[in-house]
């Protein structure tokens, strides 16, 4: 029997109790696989027990300090903990390490953008785009991303693949307005707010940005 498959079957319907017992086996029946001891800090994390969620994460390292998966899922702790050099660390040892998957590069390239290094965070973000061109957040972060570091008519491209994948997504939507006002297309741009207000009426900064705009029209 996989403990390890028995105890993500648990989780997934919501068992909690019956997940912590399926890991636990796993890791009586093998002690020196990190896996089971990843699997159990994951459960303790989605509980809030971030302190002995950590404590497995560190153990399974200790039996192999090159397991990717421990590495990125204390990396994981540390973002929603707001501790950024840490989490950057970790994730970055899981990138060495050979994981190398979207929400990987995701994830880093957001600790790098809140650092303030848009030079290391813009090419993770975009390779979190190639890894899984269908996710709307990471398409939408890696604009966010190329705006903020000024590159707008990339980052005006990129809000258009968002749309293109989820059209009601009003913070792109606005951002894509943003950007064309930029690029200098005034009137495209008016018309993606009018748009936006459209889907949102309350969204303040479309409706600030439009009032800004009547005025200068009138």
């Amino acid at each position: 029997m996989n403990y390890n498959e028995v105890g993500f079957r648990h989780l997934e319907s919501g068992n909690y109790e019956l997940a912590a017992q399926a890991f636990n086996d796993a890791i009586e029946e093998q002690p020196n696989d990190p896996t089971g001891y990843v699997n159990l800090g994951t459960l303790l994390q989605s509980m809030d027990d971030a302190d002995r969620a950590l404590r497995f994460y560190d153990k399974a390292l200790t039996i192999d300090p090159a397991f990717a998966s421990a590495h990125y899922a204390k990396g994981a702790l540390y973002f929603s903990a707001d501790l950024l050099v840490e989490a950057e660390e970790s994730l970055r040892l899981a990138l060495l390490h050979g994981l190398d998957d979207a929400d990987l590069h995701f994830m880093l390239g957001l600790t790098y953008q809140k650092l303030g290094d848009p030079v290391r965070g813009i090419p993770r973000l975009k390779q979190a785009t190639e890894l899984n061109g269908v996710d709307v957040e990471i398409a939408f972060q890696y604009g966010l991303a190329l705006a903020q570091n000024e590159q707008i008519e990339e980052a005006a491209e990129i809000f258009e693949q968002v749309l293109l994948l989820e059209e009601t997504h009003t913070d792109a939507r606005y951002n894509y307005a943003i950007a064309l006002a930029f690029l200098g297309q005034q009137e495209a741009c008016y018309t993606e707010l009018e748009t936006v207000l459209a889907y949102q009426p309350n969204h303040t900064m479309a409706q600030d940005a439009k009032a800004k705009m009547d005025a200068l029209l009138n």
